[in-house]
This record gives structure tokens, C-alpha cells and sequence, in this order.
């Protein structure tokens, strides 16, 4: 039996009685069949050990069966046959013929019932008729399996086969459908792999249970093992690729592609089916093992429960050995996905409570900022020079007064909202330019240069950026001129403010007066809210100039609240 093969010799029935060597004749004679006949010629050889068969090939086996109810005979090979049970032709698989041509491939396995009259306790004879023209070159052996058994428990251990799997894949599916859709909408590559991986072990599943669940014919057994051996080096290279991904390790795309080549390799250069998906299976839980070991030392939020997992991989790997494929692999995988949900589970908790927080800071913020717009100080100023205006030069202070409204008015408009048009946002920066322009006697400038006027943005972002820089800068009487600058990659767009930088010595004295102050943790957190993790603000003097970069994602869009 090929490994990667339930064998209906492991159904766990302890009168099962198994072929372990067969004398096998070359040639085509009915009389081969009869139980009578005198096969001390014939050469003897152990099943697993059958030559291949360049024509018909006669087996001949013996088997003591004990008291049953019913008795059923199992026959699986890698050939069309007929299958004789004390000279009494039981079943066919396809046509035996003398050349491809006259060969009809027939089902890798089958299950037949032994009449009651020729089922009587004691040693029986099992002739096999074959052929095998159809076998792919790549097939190692004739691939031949005969047991015979209570027929019930033969039924019931092929059912407890397919049904044990069906769990798992389940399973897998239902988890892989869950990241898919959550990587549509939080776009996180370690989403998508986590995705990738429990559809591979759904597949390889399919792949393991297709010849007990459907069954196919003899010359698609190769075609079967190739598909099952490139599942198992997708599901081994996934399982590196996600845990490196979920614990951001360092430099995990080149370990990735090194461990998805490492395992090309094995399966290229390892002959046979079962030790190549073995080996392929040993190197990436062992990696994992080692990734998940990283991750505990550095005390990465739910790296335990992931460890766990993948160390009762290991353990599995290493009692079951070569069997691990057919017995171990999907349950010991199942206790990895378990762990890695878990871990999940608890990056999702900390990611909704940092959500919260920033939330919460967002309202806290906001009010600050139109507590400090209407706060005394600033309306008296303010009001005061437009009183002093409407004294001496009434058109001016009625300008200052439609300016000071106008911005009030914007201000309080957007401040509810979590996002706003990028036109917006500048139409607030600059009423506010007009208002600061005719307090300090400055004509202040908004140059904006490849914005996109309907894109989103927080509100009052760029207008804190504006505010940060004339509160921080005494600039002398003259027009002072402030610019913002977009540029668009293929996810991001990079917004550029530059502000000039007036009566500081140095730039050094500007960094110490651009702390983070309270401007920028409301930037930070409006940011937040919108696209957690997805952002980013550099500030710094630049040639004369103070300037502040904000990296943001095309599609900006605000969480939905919880």
C-alpha cells in the first residue's frame, strides 16, 4: 500500500488477516486459479517485494481466516484483476489483458463479500489474476494490498476513515473562508496566509481521503500521490510563511522562500512517495517549532498556546514517523490551528482594545480641540482685534469677523465626523490662515499641489499641522507661504506639509520645540481610528523648513464601532 494511503489493513479490527507474501507466476492459465493447484515453483516473494508485471501476472496466496459472520475480502492494487477465492472468481477490476490495448483500468481498491458456502474458518486460497499496462512509469512497485475480515468491520473501519477526516475539513474551510474575509477587509498579509494555509490542509485532505471516499482507477494513483506530495509542500511552506507573518519575525519573507525551497528540494531529491512528504512535513513543523520558541522568548501575545500546538505536531511527527501522513497528520494539525486561533483570539482582543483607547482619545482630543478654539483667550484676541478694526478700518474688521465665523462654523461641522473630502480640509486650513493673517498681520498662503480634493482625511488634520507651525514660529510681517504636496504609490498616498521654520537658531531648538504635544497626539489618534496600524507620520526640519510626512492607505475608511 502506497503511503499517503489509508490502509484497510489499520481499521482497527483485530481478526483482520493480512497478506504478507504472495508466489507469483508470469504467464495466463485458468487452472492457476484452482486451490488444488501445485505452485511450489513458483517463486515466493513478500507483498510489498512483487516484481513488476511486464504482462498477465498470476498471484497465488494463502490466508487462515477465522469464524466470522460475514466475510469480506479486501483488494487494492495498482492493476486491472480478477480475484479468485478458492478457485471461485469473486470480482473483477477493470479487464486483464496481454497488452494496453486490451487493458481496461479498473478501481484502486474494492471490497468484496465471500459467499457464506466458501467462508468456513480455516486456510483459504486468494489467486489473483493481473495487469498492469496502464501504470505510470513513476509507480514504484505493484502496489498491492490483501486483507480479509469480518465484512462489517471492514465497512465501519472505511466509514471511521472518511467520517474522521470530513471533521477536519470542515474545520479547515470554515477557518480559511473566516481569514479570507478578514483579510478583505483589514488587508493583512498574515490574514491572507493564515487563509492560504488551512485551504492547503483542506485540499490535502480532499487529496488523502479521495481514494477511500470516491475511489478512482489504478493509472490515477500516481497522479493522486503527485498532488498530495504538492499540498504537503504548500501546507509545510505556509505553516513557516504564517507563523513568521503573525509574529512579524525578522527578515521572514527571505526564511519563507528559503524553507519553500528547502522543501522543493527534499521532494525532488527523496524517491519515495511517503519518506519525501515525511521529511517535507519533519522540516517545517521543526522550523515552526523554532519560530514559535522566538515568539515565546519575546513574549509575543498568545505564543504559548501557538508553541503548544505546534510542539504536539512535532511529538505526533516523531512517534508515528512514517504513518504520520495516514494517522496523525490532520489531528495533530487540528491542535496547531487550535493554538494559532487562540492566538489569534487574543491579538483580535488587544487590537479591539487599542481600538477603544482610540476612540475614547479621538472624543477626548476632539473636544480639546474645539475647546481650545472657543476658549476665552483665543475669542478674545480675536474679537478684540476685530473691535479695534471696526474702529479704525470697518471693511477689514468685517472681513476678520466673516473669517473668524466661517472657520467656527467649519470646525464645528467636522469635528463629529471620522472623515471628511481632502477640498474640505484645506477650505478649514485656510479660513483659519485668514483669521491667523489679520491677528499677527501676515498674509498666510495654503499652496496644495496633486491633492486629491475628494480623498479622505480626518478632520482638522492638516489644519493642526497649520496651527502647530504658526503657534511655534514668530514669522515677521510679509506673506509666509505653507505647502502641502501628495504623491501615490500602488496602496499608499504620502501627504508632505512644509512650513518655514522663523526665529529659531537652530534646527536643533526646533526639534526641541516640536515635541509630541498635543496636536500630534490628536493626529496620531484620529489615524488611528481610521486605519490602526496602517499609517505613519515623520516630522523634521529640512532645509529651512519644518516637514511633516503622513504615509496613508488609498482606502482610508473609518472602523465600524463595535
Amino acid at each position: 500500500m502506497a503511503a499517503g494511503c489509508a490502509s484497510p489493513g489499520d481499521l482497527g479490527a483485530s481478526s483482520l488477516v493480512v497478506a504478507e507474501e504472495a508466489r507469483f507466476q508470469f504467464g495466463d492459465d485458468v487452472r492457476w486459479a484452482a486451490p488444488d493447484w501445485n505452485d511450489d515453483a513458483w517463486p515466493l516473494r513478500p507483498v510489498a517485494a512483487l516484481p513488476d508485471s511486464a504482462g498477465v501476472l498470476w498471484l497465488r496466496m494463502r490466508l487462515d481466516v477465522p469464524p466470522t459472520e460475514t466475510l469480506g475480502l479486501v483488494v487494492a492494487a495498482a492493476a486491472a484483476r480478477e480475484v479468485y477465492w478458492d478457485g471461485v472468481l469473486l470480482g473483477t477490476a477493470g479487464r486483464v489483458g496481454a497488452s494496453r490495448a486490451e487493458e481496461v483500468p479498473g478501481p484502486m481498491d474494492a471490497l468484496v463479500r465471500v459467499p457464506d458456502s466458501l467462508a468456513a474458518p480455516g486456510p483459504h486460497v486468494v489467486a489473483l489474476r493481473l495487469s498492469s499496462f496502464h501504470r505510470p512509469e513513476a509507480a514504484n512497485g505493484l502496489l498491492l494490498h490483501v486483507v480479509a475480515g469480518e465484512y462489517r468491520a471492514l465497512v465501519e473501519g472505511a466509514l471511521l476513515l472518511i467520517a474522521l477526516p470530513l471533521v477536519f475539513l470542515g474545520a479547515f474551510v470554515l477557518v480559511a473562508l473566516y481569514h479570507g474575509l478578514l483579510f478583505a477587509a483589514d488587508r493583512r498579509w498574515a490574514s491572507l496566509l493564515t487563509a492560504a494555509l488551512c485551504l492547503s490542509l483542506a485540499l490535502l485532505l480532499v487529496a488523502e481521503g479521495w481514494r477511500l471516499a470516491v475511489g478512482y482507477p489504478y493509472d490515477w494513483h500516481v497522479v493522486r500521490l503527485r498532488i498530495v506530495e504538492a499540498l504537503s509542500w504548500a501546507s509545510g511552506s505556509l505553516l513557516v510563511a504564517t507563523l513568521a507573518a503573525q509574529f512579524a519575525l525578522p527578515q521572514r519573507r527571505a526564511l519563507a522562500l528559503t524553507v519553500a525551497g528547502l522543501l522543493a528540494l527534499l521532494l525532488f531529491v527523496i524517491g519515495p512517495h511517503e519518506v519525501g512528504t515525511f521529511a517535507v512535513f519533519a522540516v517545517a513543523i521543526a522550523c515552526a517549532l523554532g519560530i514559535a520558541g522566538w515568539a515565546v522568548l519575546h513574549r509575543k501575545p498568545g505564543a504559548r498556546f501557538v508553541f503548544a500546538g505546534v510542539a504536539v505536531c512535532f511529538a505526533a511527527l516523531v512517534f508515528a514517523r512514517l504513518d504520520f501522513m495516514e494517522s496523525a497528520l490532520f489531528p495533530a494539525f487540528g491542535v496547531l490551528i487550535a493554538g494559532l486561533l487562540t492566538h489569534l483570539g487574543l491579538q483580535s482582543r488587544r487590537q479591539h482594545e487599542r481600538h477603544v483607547a482610540a476612540l475614547a482619545t479621538a472624543a477626548r482630543l476632539e473636544a480639546e480641540l474645539l475647546k481650545k478654539h472657543l476658549q476665552p483667550h483665543f475669542l478674545m484676541n480675536a474679537l478684540t482685534s476685530i473691535l479695534e478694526w471696526v474702529e479704525t478700518d470697518p471693511p477689514q474688521g468685517a472681513r476678520a469677523l466673516e473669517a473668524l465665523s466661517a472657520e467656527l462654523r467649519t470646525l464645528a461641522d467636522v469635528s463629529g465626523e471620522r472623515l471628511i473630502p481632502m477640498a474640505r480640509e484645506l477650505a478649514l486650513c485656510r479660513t483659519h490662515l485668514d483669521v491667523m493673517g489679520y491677528r499677527k498681520g501676515n498674509t498666510f498662503a495654503l499652496e496644495a499641489t496633486g491633492v486629491d480634493g475628494e480623498a479622505l482625511i480626518p478632520p482638522a488634520v492638516i489644519h493642526t499641522l497649520v496651527e502647530n507651525a504658526i503657534t511655534h514660529n514668530a514669522y515677521a510681517p510679509g506673506l509666509v507661504r505653507f505647502t502641502l504636496h501628495e504623491e501615490r504609490a500602488a496602496t499608499h498616498r504620502t501627504l508632505t506639509f512644509s512650513a518655514p521654520l522663523a526665529s529659531l537658531p537652530s534646527a536643533t531648538q526646533a526639534l526641541q520645540v516640536r515635541p509630541e504635544r498635543g496636536g500630534l497626539r490628536y493626529i496620531r489618534a484620529r489615524l488611528d481610528e481610521c486605519a490602526p496600524g496602517r499609517w505613519t507620520l515623520d516630522a523634521g526640519p529640512e532645509s529651512g523648513a519644518w516637514v511633516t510626512r503622513l504615509h496613508l492607505p488609498l482606502d482610508l475608511a473609518p472602523v465600524p464601532s463595535r
